[in-house]
């Protein structure tokens, strides 16, 4: 009986050495979505009238923290990875439906920079702009999220109106995996 015990030991054993401890410790994985919310509001001023065709201009930003999120709070310091899988945009709380005739949102930390640019959109309550990942974007804001440290949105373009406002609700959507034995 003790020698089936001592073999099954040495077996049990040679199964977890020769499969790796990394095999084993990535079973305790944690994965978590964090999503955040991002509200911009903008305000659009009323042009002058010595201006004879309007293109009004706006600029305007936030400020994310990142360990806002209680569960990215809760493994801060065991996340192995941080990827975003999208970003939607949704315009509210507009005044007057005009034209996005340019406009660029952009994310910015001490991490990197994810930038997209938009034209001839239209800008009215329930509107959205399309946040892909044409050039690797969504890419750059997962490395910026992974640094765990506040970043800036930010949202500035010109528009067929003006003296009007709007807000760009921004909705992150990202998946968090973390370990209990640490982030290697």
């Amino acid at each position: 009986m003790k020698v089936k015990i001592f073999f099954t030991a040495i077996l049990l054993s040679g199964l977890v050495f020769s499969s790796g401890c990394g095999k084993i410790k990535s079973l305790l994985d944690v994965k978590f979505d964090a999503n955040y919310t991002v509200n911009l509001n903008m305000s659009v001023p009323a042009a002058s009238s010595t201006l004879k065709s309007v293109q009004s201009s706006f600029e305007g930003s936030a400020t994310v923290d990142p360990t806002s999120n209680s569960d990215v709070s809760k493994y801060l310091n065991l996340i192995k990875s941080w990827t975003v899988n999208s970003i939607t945009g949704t315009f509210n709380n507009v005044t007057k439906e005009a034209v996005l005739q340019n406009g660029t949102l952009t994310f910015t930390s001490d991490a990197g920079t994810a930038s997209w640019t938009f034209t001839n959109v239209q800008i009215k309550n329930g509107g959205t702009i399309t946040i892909d990942n044409t050039s690797g974007q969504l890419d750059e804001l997962s490395k910026i999220l992974s640094a765990k440290k506040v970043f800036t949105v930010s949202f500035t373009g010109t528009t067929d109106k003006d003296d009007f406002t709007f807000t760009l609700s921004l909705e992150i959507n990202s998946t968090v995996v973390a370990n209990p034995l640490g982030s290697k």
